[in-house]
């Protein structure tokens, strides 16, 4: 969550499958929510709460394929060193002398209403 110096919140920022109406509850609290979807369920997810949430004005839904997020799961390490490089909508890892190329797809924009 970012917050500004009134303790408005800027914006809200959810990972995984959360619940539609906690979404809802969110993009009446802040001025913008992201919501970064992950995981084999994340299809059905949106297409049991696309409909709901996609009259949310100030809300983005960034779906992560799950071969990525195995992908980034075999990066975690104690103590690692994680880079990040976010150019034209592509995201790249690295950690150490592994690397990965990450395209996550947009279900819902604010930009686009």
């Amino acid at each position: 969550m970012l917050t500004d110096l009134t303790g408005a919140i800027d914006l809200w920022i959810d990972v995984g499958l959360p619940d539609e109406r906690e979404i809802r509850k969110a993009c009446g609290r802040a001025k913008r929510v992201a919501v970064f979807v992950y995981g084999t369920g994340a299809e059905i997810w949106w297409r049991q709460n696309g409909e709901a949430l996609s009259r949310q004005k100030n809300l983005d839904v960034i779906a992560l394929p799950p071969e990525i997020t195995r992908a980034c799961a075999k990066l975690a390490a104690r103590n690692m060193k994680l880079q990040a490089t976010l150019q034209e909508g592509q995201i790249w890892l690295s950690a150490g002398e592994h690397s990965l190329t990450i395209e996550p797809s947009c279900l819902h924009s604010a930009d686009r209403g």
